[in-house]
C-alpha cells in the first residue's frame, strides 16, 4: 500500500473509528485512555445517541457496548434506515459526532463505531468485491482504475482489501468530497502518443452509485491535449 494511504488523525477521524465488521485493528500498547475516561466517554455517547433518536422521533433502539477504549453502537428498529441515509452519509455524520463527544477532554484516543441494521457489513462486502474486480482488471490491462469519490470509511475498505494483493497498489487522490482511490498496476503500461496526433482521452471511474453504474466510462477526443470542460 502506498504511503498516501489515509492519515489517521482527528481531522479525518471517521476512518479510524469506522472499523469494518470482523476486522481487527492493532494499536500501540502505549498511551491508552484510563478506565474512568472510557466510562465517562461511554456515558456521554449514550446520552447523545438516545437524545438524537428521541429528537428525530425515530422508532429505533440503540445498543451501546464498550470493550476497553472501543465503544460500539448498534441501532435497530423500524426507522433504523433513517439513521443510515443515502449510502451511509447520515450514519457517518452520527459517527463523527459520537467520536467528537467521546474524545472531548480526553488526552488519548477513544474509538467509536456505529452500525444500523447491518449496513456496514453489506457496504463492506460490496466494496471488497468491487476492489477485487477492478484490481484484476488493472493487472490484466496494465491501466489505472479510478474509483468514484468515497468517504474515509469506504476508502479504507478499498485500501485494506488490496493491501496484500500482488500486482497493484492503491493511493488516495483529490481533496474533500472529491477524494477518491486509484488502483495502480505495478506493471503499468506507458502511454505512447499515436502518429496521427489524436489523443484518446478516457476517464473511467467506478463505484457503486447508480450514476456510475449506468453512465459507464466517459470518453472524448482531443488533438494533442485533453479536452477541457466548458465550465
Amino acid at each position: 500500500m502506498n504511503d498516501n494511504y489515509e492519515n489517521n488523525n482527528f481531522s479525518d477521524i471517521t476512518e479510524e473509528g469506522a472499523i469494518a465488521p470482523g476486522e481487527e485493528v492493532s494499536f500501540s500498547d502505549e498511551a491508552k485512555p484510563s478506565e474512568e475516561e472510557c466510562i465517562r466517554a461511554e456515558a456521554r455517547v449514550t446520552d447523545f445517541i438516545n437524545g438524537l433518536l428521541e429528537h428525530m422521533r425515530l422508532s429505533a433502539d440503540a445498543e451501546i457496548t464498550r470493550e476497553n477504549e472501543h465503544i460500539r453502537i448498534r441501532i435497530s428498529g423500524k426507522d433504523a434506515g433513517a439513521v443510515i441515509g443515502y449510502r451511509g452519509e447520515v450514519l457517518d455524520a452520527v459517527q463523527y459526532l459520537s467520536l467528537w463527544i467521546a474524545n472531548k477532554s480526553v488526552k488519548e484516543f477513544i474509538r467509536v463505531s456505529i452500525d444500523a441494521e447491518g449496513y456496514r457489513k453489506r457496504r463492506s462486502d460490496t466494496l471488497k468485491n468491487l476492489a477485487e474486480r477492478l484490481a484484476r482488471k488493472a493487472v490484466r490491462t496494465g491501466r489505472r482504475e479510478i474509483l468514484e469519490p468515497m468517504n474515509p470509511f469506504d476508502r479504507r475498505i478499498i485500501h485494506t482489501t488490496l493491501a496484500d494483493v500482488d500486482g497493484v497498489e492503491t493511493v488516495s487522490k483529490g481533496e474533500g468530497k472529491d477524494r477518491h482511490v486509484v488502483i495502480i498496476p505495478k506493471a503499468e503500461r506507458s502511454f505512447v502518443k499515436p502518429k496521427s496526433g489524436i489523443t484518446e482521452v478516457t476517464d473511467r471511474r467506478y463505484g457503486t452509485s447508480s450514476s456510475f453504474r449506468h453512465k459507464g466510462a466517459g470518453r472524448g477526443k482531443s488533438y494533442g491535449v485533453p479536452r477541457k470542460k466548458p465550465f
